[in-house]
């Protein structure tokens, strides 16, 4: 299962592949793909990027950071 699964779910919808999402955001397409795996992390920058062109907020495309975030916040 993808790490950023909404993500993966709005990039396939809309018939684009890792290269073409990693060329948007200035990445070649392993380096994308490490991000949307969560193996390396997204940038704030890109983040906005990729909501923006998927018109969703932050929130909606990646959700599993937000509740991330906010674990981090409890402990």
């Amino acid at each position: 299962m993808k790490k950023f699964y909404q993500l993966y779910i709005a990039r396939n919808e809309a018939g684009e592949s890792t290269a073409d999402v990693g060329k948007l955001i200035g990445l070649s397409k392993a380096s994308y793909w490490n991000r949307e795996n969560a193996i390396t992390n997204f940038d704030l920058a890109e983040a906005f990027i990729l909501a923006q062109h998927y018109g969703k907020t932050i929130e909606e495309l990646f959700p599993e950071m937000v509740h991330m975030l906010q674990e981090k916040e409890v402990s």
